[in-house]
């Protein structure tokens, strides 16, 4: 399994993009949405995500907060992990096809 972590500040524009073609992926990973202190909807939307994913058997996107920083979300992230792999990712990034 490999643990998707997705640090994001401020990203309600980009992430819906990105967390939908992450979850047109197949493989075994577990996505984890690591929130700065965003000011916008950031962590509303990876909350509607996580819902929608649960309610529908398909994978659940997991929402942490960290103090506002690319390095302490990471690590943030990684703690919370379940894999030994680690797969840190833009929130605007979109992987392709295969990718996972």
């Amino acid at each position: 399994m490999i643990s998707v972590i997705i640090p994001a500040y401020n990203e309600e524009k980009a992430l819906p993009n990105t967390l939908r073609a992450l979850f047109a992926l197949q493989g075994d990973y577990e996505v984890i949405v690591v929130d700065g202190g965003s000011s916008d909807r950031t962590a509303e939307i990876v909350r509607a995500v996580g819902l929608s994913h649960q309610s529908s058997a398909l994978r659940p996107v997991r929402l942490l907060t960290a103090p506002k920083g690319r390095a302490s979300q990471m690590n943030a992230g990684a703690k919370q992990s379940k894999s030994e792999w680690l797969l840190f990712l833009h929130a605007d990034t979109v992987l392709p096809s295969g990718a996972i």
